[in-house]
């Protein structure tokens, strides 16, 4: 029985490999793909709404209050958690980065006059570059707000004083010329703001402060000093590793198209009908097929891995990655399988495989990145098999899956597969009987 299928999986491949297009597509072009996209990856920047993880260590009002403007802030999607799971999180590319407000950011963050600026401690997924500088600036913007807040609202003002003023009385550290300074003039900026508020209308809700001008305030904010602290784990080495599963699903995708225009051309021309006659079952002749796409999709893989990992400089765990090119050739087998069995011409599965496999594609990662989407398409970007098949070669090159973290989308994939390949050959028989 093996002979026969083997035979069959020969013809398919030589086949495959006598038309020179579909060698391009199937080879070339997914390393094209990965090469150029790789290439302006490491280099790109920017996105919006990102997904990040917050962790309150300090567990004060003014630390609250910073993850509430967190959490209204358009440029985010907070997920507030403990520190492990936030590294955790992202770690597992759930969340692009995680924030920790260490203990004392709520004092520095009250304290204008005096003290240390509030220390921020962020760890960025480092397959994220294009938003690290979108991630910084937008918690700078953030940061500023207190000191909007405190120059625009007397009665915040006087707080912050209050405060400064008492911490300076209790200050060992500072030198006793700036502590007489500090001393002489804050409890003064104080009487100052009292007599402001002191001139604002009776029953008037304005707390701002003119100080006697009437263009802006001459009071200038001070600048954050800003301490970013990266988690130390596990991530890929370059942007390549990124695209290099992207160019292995234009590759399956090619494969799959390919083998599914061949199955219905026998079809049509009855070469299906002749091997039944022969003595050879109906079983052999789909096993066949479904053999010589699967040692198609194998052969690309290697190929394009193989180059990765001496071209390119991608590491991967090899295990892993055969578990992963298992799950998603078994996948993309049975994808085939079942759209050759739907259509009758040539023209209509091409048509109909290429829409389903782009539209898969794009909503996948396969096009652009899942952080790039909007909301609602990553929502929806669980029902594709390309989604799948990308987050578990993602976990054997760089996300550091566990076995257990890989039998997600390996289970899934795998899901897919046979059941579309027991519908295909179901349709197929009944169709011939």
């Amino acid at each position: 029985m093996m002979k026969a299928v083997i035979a069959l999986m020969k013809k398919d491949l030589k086949l495959l490999f006598k038309d020179k297009m579909a060698v391009f597509f199937t080879f070339i072009f997914p390393l094209l793909f990965a090469f150029f996209f790789g290439s302006i990856f490491s280099s790109s920047g920017g996105s919006q709404g990102l997904k990040i993880a917050v962790s309150d260590r300090d567990q004060t009002e003014k630390s609250q209050a910073f993850i509430e403007q967190l959490k209204e802030a358009s440029e985010f999607r907070v997920t507030e958690t403990n520190e492990a799971n936030a590294k955790e999180l992202v770690r597992t590319g759930k969340q692009v980065a995680f924030i920790i407000l260490p203990e004392g950011f709520g004092e520095n963050y009250g304290g204008i006059f005096s003290g240390q600026p509030p220390e921020i401690l962020v760890g960025i997924d480092p397959a994220r570059k294009a938003e690290a500088g979108y991630l910084e600036g937008s918690l700078m913007k953030l940061g500023i707000k207190r000191f909007e807040l405190a120059f625009s609202d007397a009665n915040e003002m006087i707080k912050q004083l209050d405060f400064s003023i008492e911490d300076i009385q209790q200050s060992d550290d500072m030198p006793a010329e700036w502590k007489s300074l500090l001393g002489d003039y804050l409890p003064k900026f104080k009487e100052l703001t009292e007599q402001e508020i002191a001139k604002q209308p009776e029953g008037s809700s304005s707390t701002g402060l003119s100080f006697g001008s009437d263009g802006d305030n001459p009071m200038m904010p001070l600048k954050i000093t800003k301490e970013e602290i990266t988690v130390q784990k596990t991530g890929p080495r370059n942007s390549f590793s990124i695209t290099i599963p992207q160019g292995v699903i234009w590759a399956i995708m090619g494969c799959v198209i390919g083998f599914a225009i061949s199955l219905v051309r026998e079809k049509t021309l009855g070469t299906l009908d002749r091997l039944a006659i022969a003595p050879i079952s109906r079983t052999q002749i789909l096993a066949g097929k479904a053999l010589g796409c699967f040692a198609a999709q194998a052969m690309v893989v290697t190929l394009l891995f193989t180059i990765a990992y001496f071209m390119l400089g991608v590491r991967f765990d090899p295990i892993k990655l055969v578990l992963a090119v298992l799950a998603a050739g078994v996948c993309f087998v049975g994808v085939m399988m079942f759209f050759a069995s739907i259509t009758k011409t040539e023209q209509s599965v091409a048509g109909m495989t290429n829409a389903f496999l782009i539209i898969m594609g794009m909503i996948g990662g396969a096009m652009i990145p899942l952080f790039a989407m909007p909301g609602w398409m990553q929502s929806i970007s669980h029902i594709s098999p390309v989604k799948w098949a990308i987050l578990a070669f993602e976990g054997a090159i760089w996300r550091d899956f566990t076995y257990i973290e890989m039998m997600m989308p390996l289970t899934i994939l795998t899901a897919i597969g046979v059941v579309t390949f027991f519908i295909g050959t179901r349709m197929l028989k009944l169709k011939q009987a």
